[in-house]
């Protein structure tokens, strides 16, 4: 993509570092709002890129955006009807909730009439408002295309040689095609997430949180993957007549000794798939390649194993991270801003990710675009900044308690609850305010929610199944719109999807 005759010295309102899709998006709005903007890319698009799957929540986020900035061809990838009819060249997969499997090391799995190793939970009515999973590679891409279309300055392929502070105004130092050159802007937001451009180039100092989780993964991409369904219908052709929606058009998670693995489908044959391990239950091993840790852990478990049988890993092969936890506890400054997913990131449990980072673009666009730079924008940035650590330490009390009742799938569903009845109150609350720019993801400055959730999050190892049940229960019962823990659902939620008429 060419960058439009860009002269060293040149100046802009706001620099974009990073063009996912928080930072594309981000050059996006504000350039249709009138604001000068230059996203700089070490990359080039399209290139792979993991956190694939939206929410309620995020959908909820991108028709505020569109309405709020008039961008219409955003609205449509909020529902999966209208992704699919408005760009049906861009990839996607169908989302109608999440799904859950508890598996036993050395067995197969064998669905029960009472899903005592099986949970739904819808998130929307019908296929057509369904959520989507986002083939990054083409998303990513097409806003970035979009954001320059509009007349953002996309530098792809260009390296952040020095960040600094001059006269008012950053200054950086840029390397492309062989060639420096240097740029200027009243404003920076960093969107390159674990990347975290700015602090590594020396522009914001490095001041890392502990969280309580602490998981790695392994993941790629991969062809020929069967239905799940279909492997249930080998061990009983009944199994999945109780399924509010068919499992395979979820956020898959399949529940192990180690952690968890996801399934994720896209509608071009792929399907992203990744185990996320515990740490304290499976501790890293240099000693181990991907590759070898990978078979280990599908030989573990015979019904994933024989679903792999004939599947085929696509560019890239497997991709094993260290920890994925980081937190930094700078969040924004005077002249300067991190989204969530720089900020920090917790684990991709409750999918958190494209959700959270949406909310961070909304709000600090509309602090850039709406408040002059003096002590109205530097009190909206210290807002954003405590929000937003406040938000990263609540997904991370909501992860970890799932981590702690790993063993025992009762007690999993039921803390489990603790992130839906969260997310479905926020979701209500959006609609009731849409506009709202204090509000916390995922209620996150409730504190009723909060301190709720912590206790549960205690005593879960402390209790049997049944008494935690019930107590989980009760502390959520104020935050509890959908009918959670009714015994009638046997684990099978269709009751938490939002009202189709709340999605116009």
């Amino acid at each position: 993509m060419p960058d439009a005759g860009l002269a060293t010295g040149d100046h802009f309102d706001v620099a974009v570092l990073g063009s996912g899709f928080s930072g594309s998006l981000i050059s996006w709005l504000l350039q249709t709002a009138g604001l000068r903007t230059v996203v700089i890319d070490r990359a080039r698009h399209p290139r792979f890129a993991i956190g694939e799957s939206s929410t309620p929540a995020a959908n909820l986020i991108l028709r505020t955006l569109a309405a709020e900035y008039g961008l219409p061809e955003l609205a449509a990838l909020s529902r999966f009807g209208t992704w699919r009819e408005t760009w049906p060249g861009m990839r996607c997969g169908l989302k109608r909730g999440f799904s859950y499997f508890a598996h036993r090391a050395g067995e197969h799995l064998n669905p029960d009439r009472e899903n005592h190793n099986q949970l739904l939970v819808a998130a929307s009515v019908s296929d057509q408002v369904g959520d989507t999973h986002w083939y990054r590679a083409e998303v990513d891409s097409f806003l970035a295309r979009r954001a320059q279309e509009h007349g953002a300055v996309l530098l792809e392929e260009t390296e952040i040689r020095s960040a600094t502070r001059r006269a008012g105004c950053w200054s950086f130092e840029l390397k492309r095609d062989g060639l420096a050159r240097t740029i200027e802007a009243d404003f920076v937001v960093d969107a390159t997430g674990a990347g975290q451009a700015l602090v590594n180039c020396g522009g914001v100092e490095s001041d890392p949180v502990r969280l309580q989780t602490s998981t790695r993964s392994i993941f790629a991409h991969v062809r020929s993957l069967p239905l799940w369904s279909d492997v249930l219908a080998t061990v009983d052709p009944s199994s999945t007549g109780q399924h509010p929606f068919r499992c395979d058009d979820s956020a898959m998670h399949h529940l192990l000794e180690e952690g968890w693995m996801w399934w994720l489908r896209f509608h071009n044959g792929l399907t992203s798939v990744g185990f996320v391990i515990d740490e304290a239950r499976k501790p890293f091993d240099e000693n181990l390649t991907a590759r070898v840790e990978w078979d280990e852990l599908l030989a573990k478990y015979p019904s994933i194993q024989n679903a792999f049988r004939d599947a085929e890993l696509v560019h890239p092969e497997l991709i094993r991270t260290g920890k994925l936890q980081r937190m930094n506890r700078a969040v924004a400054g005077a002249d300067w801003a991190l989204l969530p997913s720089t900020a920090g990131f917790v684990d991709p449990l409750h999918s958190t990710g494209i959700a959270h980072t949406l909310s961070g673009v909304e709000r600090l666009t509309r602090i850039l675009t709406q408040l002059p730079a003096g002590p109205d924008r530097n009190a909206g940035l210290s807002a954003y900044s405590e929000n937003v650590s406040r938000e990263l330490e609540w997904i991370d009390t909501l992860v970890h308690g799932c981590y702690e009742c790993l063993a025992d799938f009762r007690k999993f569903t039921a803390f489990s609850m603790c992130y839906f009845a969260a997310a479905t109150t926020y979701e209500r609350r959006r609609l009731d305010n849409p506009r709202a720019i204090e509000q916390a993801f995922l209620c996150a400055d409730d504190e009723q929610m909060r301190q709720a959730v912590t206790t549960l999050s205690a005593v879960s190892g402390q209790m049997a199944a049944s008494d935690f049940e019930t107590l989980c229960e009760e502390a959520l019962r104020p935050f509890n719109h959908v009918g959670l823990f009714s015994p009638r659902h046997r684990n099978m939620y269709e009751c938490t999807a939002l009202p189709e008429s709340s999605t116009t």
